[in-house]
């Protein structure tokens, strides 16, 4: 296993890899919408908080020499559902089709701030 790491993503206190690198496969923690340049938890409602969120995925993807093209499975987590649809449109910014499977859960956060948490898997070419 091999752990990869990068500043360009916000990087947790908690006792987590940003992501590990295991063969071809790349499997990202939980993102939430914290800006790595200020340590700040983007405001603005869940449209802002997911493109924060999927520009640390992007940042730790190109770290471990994929991208988000090669996204296989993603996990979203939200407060509200009747955000869904905000969500969906900047998620769809990122993704290409064939689109990853995915899962859409209503989960608590540990900060009532954050909105929206992502995690992905990820193939490496």
């Amino acid at each position: 296993m091999e752990e990869i790491s990068t500043s360009e993503a916000y990087e947790s206190s908690a006792p987590l890899s940003q992501a590990i690198r295991h063969g071809d496969t790349v499997y990202v923690s939980g993102n939430v919408p914290v800006d790595p340049e200020t340590g700040n938890l983007v405001e603005g409602g869940v449209g802002p908080q997911t493109r924060q969120v999927l520009e640390n995925v992007e940042a730790i993807l190109d770290a471990a020499g994929t991208s988000m093209d090669n996204v296989i499975r993603a996990g979203v987590f939200m407060t509200d559902m009747d955000a869904f649809g905000a969500m969906n449109e900047v998620y769809e910014e990122f993704m290409s089709e064939p689109y990853p499977a995915r899962t859409a859960v209503r989960a608590e956060m540990a900060n009532p701030d954050i909105l929206v948490e992502i995690d992905v898997i990820a193939a490496v070419e």
